[in-house]
């Protein structure tokens, strides 16, 4: 999805994962029931938080901050995965449902590696 206004983070093939990621975890624990609300809020907050820190550190303007948010995104995409596997553990999600979501929590994290690489050589790191 294109925008007029052309944000740096639009680009990024990493966002719309992280975006696909969001959406799989919100449908996968749209379900749950009402007893395990905050592992069902737990996993939205840590898939949404990823997307906030790969937007905000594609739009900051010095290595430094983009790095850092990045470094953030990826804690958080590990919390997700985390979680994720602790709903699956619960037999609270789908077993086969869960193993994409966390396969896209990996891929998340590999290309958020190669971001904060390539930052950190811009750092001279």
């Amino acid at each position: 999805m294109d925008s007029e206004l052309g944000f740096s983070h639009q680009r990024l093939d990493v966002y719309e994962t992280a975006q696909r990621l969001v959406i799989g975890v919100v449908r996968a624990t749209e379900a749950m029931p009402r007893g395990t609300l905050g592992l069902r809020d737990q996993a939205r907050r840590s898939a949404l938080s990823t997307v906030r820190h790969i937007t905000e550190g594609a739009n900051r303007l010095t290595p430094s901050d983009r790095k850092s948010r990045f470094v953030i995104a990826r804690g958080e995409v590990a919390e997700c995965d985390s979680v994720l596997d602790t709903l699956t553990r619960l037999a609270l999600v789908s077993e086969s449902h869960v193993r994409d979501l966390r396969n896209l929590c990996a891929r998340v994290s590999a290309m958020l590696s190669g971001l904060i690489n390539r930052e950190s050589r811009l750092l001279g790191d």
